[in-house]
């Protein structure tokens, strides 16, 4: 794992460390989705061609995590096929 310090400017950017830019091989105006999970800031690096793929997964993760602490839960068998378990959860989203 790479760790590098940078700081944010007075109107919110941080620059990302050239050395981190290289490990990830990003050019100067790459795309980043960006989460923010408790205290944590997470950037992900993206594809602009599979950004929307990666929004319809945070909704759908959102809405299970929604469902789960409305107590709502799906049981399912662990002999059943992964399609079998795919088709009875596609009926929670």
């Amino acid at each position: 794992m790479e760790v590098a310090i940078t700081k944010m400017a007075k109107n919110g950017q941080i620059v990302i460390p050239a050395e981190i830019r290289k490990k990830i091989h990003s050019s100067s105006t790459g795309k980043f989705i960006v989460y923010f999970d408790g205290n944590e800031i997470r950037l992900k690096n993206i594809e602009e061609s599979k950004f929307l793929e990666e929004m319809d997964l945070l909704n759908r993760i959102n809405k299970a995590e929604d469902e789960i602490k409305k107590g709502k839960v799906v049981k399912v068998d662990s002999n059943m096929s992964e399609k079998e378990i795919d088709e009875l959860l596609m009926k929670w989203i």
